[in-house]
């Protein structure tokens, strides 16, 4: 069973530790956002700030997410992150079968 809830606006933002994460190098193909993330949790509200503040740096404004269900017990639509909000929507199969 997949929960979606409407997240609360946050008004402070808890302190985590940078994102971890490994990206294919750019340029390995047009638009295309390819590598690996590992989540200290399983909280989105919390993790997807993180992720966005690693990546808005490189690859411009993040407005969309999606994750497998599989992995996240609560989906929130929108999560509020620095200065604007991720969409967040949710996909059932993998999305790269190869590995």
């Amino acid at each position: 069973m997949t929960a979606t809830i409407e997240p609360t606006i946050i008004k402070e933002r808890l302190p985590s530790a940078s994102a971890r994460l490994s990206l294919a190098p750019t340029g390995s193909g047009p638009g295309l956002l390819d590598g690996a993330w590992w989540p200290r949790s399983r909280d989105l509200l919390r993790e997807i700030p993180t992720l966005t503040d690693a990546l808005d740096a490189c690859w411009g404004r993040i407005t969309h997410v999606t994750v497998n269900p599989t992995h996240w017990p609560v989906i929130p639509r929108r999560v509020p992150v620095t200065g604007h909000t991720v969409h967040v929507g949710w996909f059932a199969d993998e999305q790269d079968r190869t590995k």
